[in-house]
C-alpha cells in the first residue's frame, strides 16, 4: 500500500492547495443550457428522445416517472417524488408512466439551434398527475476529461439517499418551487440553480466508495497533490519522478496508485490536461500558436500541432475560428 513521504523535510504540495481542479475542468467543457422547464403529464403517457449526447439533469416533482435510457442495459430507472437523474451524455431512450406505451405520445426535439437563452420546456396535457423538472446542457468542444469520462453514465440520487438531505436536496426543492411558479427570468434561474446541482453531486462523486476510477482521484491524497499541480502549471516540464514528488511517493508507487485512481497514466493526462489548456486559450485569447505550444509545455509549434490534430480532428487555426463563431451567440 502507498504511502506519503516528504523529501528534504519540505512541503512537495506548497503553493497548489487552493487549485480548484473541478472548477477548471467545468471552465474547459463551458456547459451551456439549451432547454429547461417543467413537464405535466397524465397517464398514459410515454415521452421518446432521440439521442442528443446532451448533459440532462431531471427533478421528479410529483408522481412517478420511469426513464429507460438506450445505454442503460434495458433496465428502467424508476423514479419517485423528490428522486434526482444526471445523464452525463444523453444516449437517447423514453420516460413513461409505468404502463409502458407501446407507441409515444410526446417526442422531445431541441430547438434547431443553441439560442442566447436557454429555452422553456413545457409539456401540459389535461390535469397532471406525474411532474418533474429538466434541464439540458451542451458540453463544450473540448478534448476528453478522463476525470469526467470516467463517470457512470447515469447518476440516480433517491429522495431517501442521505445526500438529498443537504445542500443537493435543497437545490433540488428550489427548482421544482420555482418551476411550479415561475417568475420573471424563470428559465434562466432553473438553468443556475441545474448548474450548482451538476456541482454538487459531481462533489458527491468525488468521495465515491465502488473504486472506480475518476473523480474520487480528486479527494485521494496521494493523487490530488499531482493533478492539482499539472492543472496549475500544464507547461511545466513534469516527468512521473518529479509528479511523483509532490505527492510524497516513489515513483513506482506514485505511477500505480495514479493509473488505478485516475484510470490512466500521469504523462497520459498531462498530455490530455495540456490538449484541454490549449483550447481554452486558442477560445478565449488573441495568443499566437506559437506562445500557446510554449506555454503547455511543447518546444515546438510543429510538435503542438500535431499533438492537437491528433486530439480534436482539426488545427488550432480551424478550431479557434470555429470557437469564435460559436461565441457570436452572446452569453446568457
Amino acid at each position: 500500500m502507498a504511502t506519503r513521504r516528504t523529501y528534504g523535510g519540505a512541503d512537495p504540495v506548497s503553493g497548489i492547495d487552493n487549485v480548484d481542479v473541478l472548477a477548471s475542468l467545468l471552465d474547459i467543457h463551458r456547459l451551456r443550457t439549451v432547454v429547461a422547464g417543467r413537464v405535466d403529464l397524465t397517464p398514459p403517457w410515454r415521452v421518446d428522445a432521440k439521442p442528443t449526447g446532451l448533459l440532462a439533469i431531471l427533478v421528479q416533482a410529483a408522481g412517478h416517472s420511469h426513464l429507460v435510457p438506450r445505454d442503460h442495459g434495458g433496465e428502467p430507472v424508476v423514479l419517485g417524488p423528490g428522486d434526482l437523474v444526471v445523464y452525463l451524455r444523453d444516449a437517447g431512450g423514453y420516460l413513461h408512466d409505468g404502463s409502458n406505451p407501446t407507441t409515444p405520445t410526446w417526442q422531445f426535439k431541441l430547438p434547431p439551434e443553441v439560442a442566447a437563452a436557454p429555452a422553456p420546456l413545457r409539456l401540459a396535457q389535461g390535469e397532471p398527475v406525474t411532474s418533474f423538472v429538466c434541464c439540458m446542457m451542451q458540453w463544450g468542444d473540448a478534448p476528453r476529461a478522463p476525470l469526467l469520462d470516467s463517470l457512470p453514465p447515469l447518476i440516480h440520487i433517491s429522495a431517501q439517499d442521505a445526500a438529498m438531505s443537504g445542500q443537493i436536496g435543497r437545490v433540488a426543492d428550489m427548482m421544482v418551487a420555482e418551476s411550479a411558479t415561475p417568475g420573471p427570468a424563470g428559465t434562466r434561474l432553473l438553468s443556475r440553480l441545474a448548474e450548482a446541482l451538476l456541482i454538487l453531486v459531481l462533489r458527491e462523486q468525488a468521495h465515491d466508495l465502488s473504486g472506480r476510477p475518476g473523480l474520487r482521484a480528486l479527494s485521494d491524497p496521494l493523487v490530488a497533490p499531482a493533478i492539482k499541480a499539472m492543472h496549475a502549471d500544464p507547461g511545466s516540464r513534469w516527468s512521473v519522478a518529479s509528479l511523483a514528488a509532490t505527492c510524497g511517493l516513489s515513483r513506482s508507487a506514485f505511477a500505480a496508485r495514479f493509473t488505478d485512481v485516475v484510470g490512466q497514466t500521469p504523462l497520459s493526462y498531462l498530455s490530455d490536461w495540456r490538449m484541454a489548456t490549449a483550447t481554452k486559450l486558442l477560445g478565449t485569447t488573441d495568443t499566437t500558436v506559437d506562445l500557446i505550444a510554449e506555454e503547455v509545455g511543447y518546444r515546438s509549434e510543429a510538435a503542438f500541432r500535431r499533438a492537437f490534430g491528433a486530439a480534436l480532428n482539426c488545427t488550432p487555426r480551424e478550431f479557434r475560428s470555429r470557437r469564435r463563431q460559436e461565441d457570436r451567440v452572446p452569453p446568457r
